[in-house]
């Protein structure tokens, strides 16, 4: 295990955060001095998930949701967990005479959003919810597992969730699925993200070689859910990959299923760094 991975776990979540937040404030100092901001982009420090290839990863998937997933210009979309706008900023450039709406439980994200997006663009819509997350909104109010999208039935044409069901317990997931399939409308595609596990991700976690270990197992039901963090099983979750699928069986949102698995386990031939399950909904 090289040094970087065993840092990754070895370090308290709260530290590696601070750590990460303390980077990028740098970083943001420093291209303030060199006068080299991004326009139209939220300075490194309000960056709060994921990589710091804040641009780099938003154009990476924008490109894969018309490629792949067959994204129109005209579609009314659904941003679960839209954070501070990664996707939604270069879908402006995009989606033309559709809708975006997005919502996610870190406030200074949506407000960010709504001051420097929407005022530009009135068809992209942010919502706050406060919803109880132990890794990212700890004084949360609202449990996922009965959370009630604040949109109406068959809505949507398009639903995407980016690094969202990684961070989520079984229970909290399938009451998002359901209600993901109660505002996509029938024939409406789904664009999720994943850390799958199949066979040959198990092997790699086995073997040590994966970039996640998965070493603890949720009790939900036997050899379903694994995490990687001890005290803090939302920093890091990955789901067995025929799960995943009877979920979204279960939900009719499995039509013309395309999986396309991801880096993060050391496979070859990866598209991103997560697996990207894309389907339709039953019409």
């Amino acid at each position: 295990m090289n040094l970087k991975k065993k840092l990754k776990y070895l370090l308290p979540v709260p530290v590696k955060k601070a750590l990460k937040y303390i980077s990028n404030l740098f970083q943001d100092i420093i291209s303030y001095i060199k006068g080299t901001n991004s326009d139209g982009y939220p300075p490194k420090r309000l960056n709060f998930v994921g990589s710091s290839e804040f641009k780099k990863v938003g154009d990476e998937f924008v490109k894969y949701f018309k490629e792949l997933g067959h994204l129109k210009q005209t579609d009314t979309v659904l941003d679960i967990g839209c954070g501070i706008g990664r996707m939604a900023i270069p879908l402006t450039k995009y989606i033309t005479t559709g809708e975006f709406y997005g919502f996610d439980i870190d406030k200074t994200g949506i407000k960010w959003c709504r001051k420097n997006v929407s005022r530009k663009f009135p068809d992209f819509h942010f919502d706050y919810v406060d919803i109880f997350n132990k890794y990212y909104n700890k004084k949360g109010k609202i449990k996922a597992d009965k959370f009630i999208f604040p949109y109406e039935n068959n809505k949507f044409d398009f639903i995407f969730a980016t690094s969202v069901f990684t961070h989520m317990l079984p229970e909290q997931i399938i009451q998002y699925l359901a209600e993901i399939n109660r505002v996509v409308k029938p024939g409406g595609r789904c664009f999720l993200t994943w850390f799958s596990i199949d066979e040959e991700a198990q092997k790699h976690i086995a073997g040590h070689i994966s970039n996640c270990n998965f070493k603890y197992e949720y009790k939900y039901e036997d050899g379903v859910c694994f995490y990687s963090h001890k005290n803090l099983p939302e920093a890091e979750i990955g789901y067995k990959e025929d799960w995943i699928i009877k979920q979204l069986k279960k939900i009719d949102c499995n039509e013309n299923l395309k999986i396309h698995h991801g880096s993060w386990s050391k496979r070859t031939n990866a598209l991103s760094y997560q697996d990207v399950f894309i389907s339709e909904k039953k019409k």
